[in-house]
């Protein structure tokens, strides 16, 4: 399929490319065109060929491995030739630029944030003044103090700046296109939208045409005014952004539209894309378990701060959790939300105050105390969290052993049935996390954490690297776990509309303070403190209303 021409001459063409990679045809006839000054977005999950497509038009897809099988792209009237080193080495950072999706893992860890710019300058724009364009790049990116960013290392800078970073990079030799690959991944929801208004602002001052990889389609109505939506490396629909975002054709972006939080009534299931079948659907809500409303736990007074620190990571906090309650706890990076949720499972001592589990100290919980397993944590990396050389159904059962006197035939067999409660595939359930998606390490993490049979889960954030199709299956999981199980939850997110969603109530932390709290439902539309609504103007949202098909319509009246 092709995306939809501009009315005037293209800048970028795209046309029937396809790429085999990794033993398989990961793009087929993939087609678009984008004008001079314009901008479009490639949307879908991880899979669905944006990246591969990004690789290719950046004249990279060789150095992964992948060969492009048919079609060409031409660039202001000539044609790339994707395996000739010649011309792109003309093209790629002069012409074409490409912004990465992991700014951390893309800048060199042990030199200078100056040394970076300037090695890229020399050899870019070798006839510019270095140090005066070094400067000059940092104030097109609009970051504070550039005199000490240059004298910076990466692990220095928040994820922002580094974004920032990467973007002055691709600036250096003056192109006038960029391919950004998920610029906006992971980050807070303010640092996100400095980041795609400076996107915004540099088009519309320097006349940039840009390529936006992205996964979220609330995102990609900032800054795009056309879409093209991709899955199973295939362009299935685009057209004009709004009009694809409000009436979408094709079941796959009416799924990742309808999978969205903000789209349906808070705490009911979301709309998910059977990917086998095709088909659009919509859970049903789960039967609510009865069980007897009683405080797990107490937080009385509660602060941490880290030695050497000038200021505390949180500030006294009280908060009392009861059975079958859900709680969200919301802020930016450096706010003290995750302290806070270490403190809450006993993985970090308070400096003052104490948390009391059904009116015990952690310090008096000790090694296979039934207390102990009544709280359980979800990380928030799902691949760093899991051991690389452990299986799913090893990972699992090795919980279980620790807290039933059982065997490891038996431990195994309840780890499959866990496992599969929690919706993971039989297939992969003897694989290594390196061969299974964020989604199916994240279900592995929800299933280690269900494994001790716990009253409490402190989630952190249990979604933020996900696709939102597979956000959407993770929220439902949890829903559904918190109904038939009885589970308390609390969930530590930037993500506004997750907690919205999710959560009964909410405490939003600022520098390690708790500086608002109450029903998420209020907190959310008539926010008291200026920092709240910061926080719910920064995050994108679908606000125009979307025509779905009937199915869900239907299901979720």
């Amino acid at each position: 399929m092709t995306a939809m021409p501009p009315a005037h001459q293209p800048l970028l063409s795209v046309e029937g490319l396809s790429v085999h990679l990794g033993g398989r045809d990961v793009l087929h006839d993939v087609g678009f065109s984008i004008a001079k000054g314009d901008s479009l977005a490639l949307v879908g999950e991880s899979g669905s060929g944006k990246t591969v497509t990004a690789r290719v038009v950046t004249g990279l897809i060789s150095r992964i491995g992948g060969v492009v099988t048919a079609g060409k792209v031409t660039y202001g009237g000539q044609e790339l030739v994707q395996d000739d080193p010649a011309v792109w080495s003309q093209v790629r950072g002069r012409r074409i630029a490409l912004v990465p999706q992991a700014s951390l893992s893309s800048l060199d860890p042990v030199m200078r944030i100056g040394k970076q710019i300037a090695e890229t300058i020399r050899h870019l724009d070798p006839a510019a003044d270095i140090p005066a364009r070094s400067l000059e790049l940092l104030d097109h990116v609009q970051m504070p103090r550039p005199e000490q960013i240059l004298r910076s290392f990466p692990h220095e800078l928040s994820g922002g700046m580094r974004q920032r970073i990467m973007i002055a990079l691709a600036l250096a030799g003056r192109p006038e296109f960029i391919v950004a690959d998920e610029p906006t991944t992971a980050l807070d929801v303010t640092v996100q939208a400095g980041i795609l208004k400076l996107l915004s602002s540099l088009r519309e001052q320097t006349g940039l045409t840009l390529l936006m990889i992205a996964h979220d389609l609330a995102v990609v109505k900032l800054v795009s005014e056309n879409v093209a939506v991709m899955r199973g490396g295939r362009l299935i629909e685009s057209g004009p952004t709004r009009k694809v975002l409000t009436v979408p054709k094709h079941a796959y972006t009416q799924a990742l539209l309808a999978a969205r939080p903000e789209t349906s009534a808070p705490g009911s299931p979301l709309a998910i894309l059977e990917r086998e079948t095709g088909e659009l659907r919509l859970p049903e809500q789960p039967a609510q378990v009865e069980f007897t409303a009683e405080r797990i736990m107490q937080l009385n007074d509660v602060s941490v701060t880290y030695r050497h620190a000038t200021a505390p990571a949180v500030a006294p906090v009280s908060l009392d959790i009861h059975s079958g309650a859900s709680i969200g706890i919301v802020g930016e990076s450096g706010s003290g939300k995750t302290t806070l949720g270490r403190v809450i499972v006993g993985a970090l001592a308070p400096t003052t105050g104490e948390v009391l589990v059904h009116g015990k100290t952690w310090k008096q919980i000790k090694g296979k105390n039934p207390l102990r397993r009544n709280v359980q944590m979800i990380f928030q990396d799902p691949y760093g969290s899991l051991t690389p050389w452990r299986t799913p159904r090893h990972a699992v059962a090795e919980v279980l052993r620790r807290w039933n006197d059982i065997s490891p035939r038996e431990a195994l067999t309840r780890a499959g049935r866990l496992l599969d409660e929690v919706g993971l595939p039989v297939g992969v359930m003897d694989r290594h996390p390196a061969r299974l998606s964020g989604g199916q390490c994240q279900r592995v993490g929800i299933a280690r954490a269900l494994a001790s049979e716990p009253r409490l889960i402190v989630a952190d954030e249990p979604t933020s690297s996900l696709d939102i199709s597979a956000q959407a299956q993770i929220l439902n999981l949890l829903m559904r776990l918190r109904a038939t199980h009885g589970l308390s939850l609390v969930i530590i997110s930037h993500d506004l509309s997750v907690i919205r969603h999710m959560t009964d109530s909410a405490i939003v932390m600022k520098n390690g303070i708790v500086v608002e709290q109450g029903p998420s439902e209020k907190l959310f539309t008539a926010p008291e403190h200026e920092y709240t609504r910061q926080l719910v103007q920064a995050t994108p949202s679908l606000t125009e209303k979307i025509t779905l098909p009937a199915l869900v319509q239907e299901s979720a009246s």
